[in-house]
């Protein structure tokens, strides 16, 4: 069975079966939490948080999308 997750920007979210349960992937229906992974760091496995809800995940990806993506006055 393939694991869950959703390619949101320079981020993945990855369903996993929590901290209780070792933090490993599972599929969308055995989900518990779910981690958010920064793709674009270089090296192993950045977690740019853990054990959050689909959407608090959600969120955070949103967000820093947002921050990253608005013009700053010089």
């Amino acid at each position: 069975m393939a694991s869950f997750q959703v390619l949101v920007g320079g981020f993945a979210i990855v369903a996993t079966n929590g901290a209780e349960g070792g933090r490993q992937r599972v599929g969308k229906s055995e989900a518990v939490a779910f981690d958010v992974i920064d793709r674009t760091a270089s090296g192993n496995t950045a977690y740019a948080c853990r054990d959050k809800s689909f959407v608090d995940a959600w969120d955070f990806c949103a967000h820093r999308l947002l921050v990253t993506a608005t013009p700053r006055p010089h």
